[in-house]
């Protein structure tokens, strides 16, 4: 194989959309039940698939998902919180309404320039993005020519995506990463990218 392949998963939906969809960002909230059935169907869906390295963030929700899959391939799965998701500061735990109700002059101004804006005690964007990348590329040189999956987040997960497609970070909500979502890209010498998959979502059986 002349390329790295990476299989950029997000984590199975989780217990506190059974009552209120939130800003998650670092709090370890667990899989609901749904979405440890979907990351079965991740993991049966990938079973096709030789990988050598799993990688999840240090949250919970990632670390569940990432066993799922290891153990349809047999491996360990390797934890690092470079991975975590962005950290919201004072809006994690909270819902859309809620934040805007409580923040909003805070939530317009980030819903407008997220890159410029950050939440109250938040993680700037710029600085995850720094984070994430470092940790992403020092991975792919590590295991150059073997094939990796990694279990994180959406915000995570689409930092990666927009520097493999040369985009700017400003445009990384621009696309979906659902619950359970697989995303294949090969990585080439100097870190040339070729998206082969994006945002796929299995169908419930």
């Amino acid at each position: 194989m002349d390329h790295t392949r990476i299989f950029l998963i997000r984590h199975g939906e989780t217990v506190d959309e059974e009552v209120k969809k939130v800003y998650k960002g670092t709090l370890d909230i667990p899989l609901s039940k749904k979405g440890i059935l979907t990351i079965k169907r991740v993991a049966d869906f990938l079973s096709r698939y030789k990988i050598d390295f799993i990688y999840t963030s240090a949250l919970s929700r990632c670390m569940e998902s990432g066993r799922i899959i290891a153990g349809t391939q047999k491996l360990r799965i390797r934890t690092t919180a470079s991975l975590n998701e962005i950290h919201f500061g004072c809006w994690e735990g909270l819902s859309f309404d809620e934040i805007n109700a409580s923040y909003p002059k805070e939530f317009r101004s980030w819903l407008k320039n997220p890159v410029k804006n950050t939440p109250p005690r938040g993680e700037p964007l710029l600085n995850a993005q720094e984070r994430v990348l470092k940790e992403f590329y020092e991975i792919v040189r590590k295991h150059k020519k073997a094939s990796i999956a990694i279990i994180a987040h959406a915000g995570v997960l689409r930092i990666i995506i927009s520097s493999l497609l040369s985009l700017k970070l400003s445009n990384m909500f621009t696309f979906s990463q659902d619950y359970g979502c697989i995303n294949i890209v090969d990585v080439y010498e100097n870190n040339k990218a070729v998206v082969k998959l994006l945002n796929l979502t299995l169908p419930d059986t």
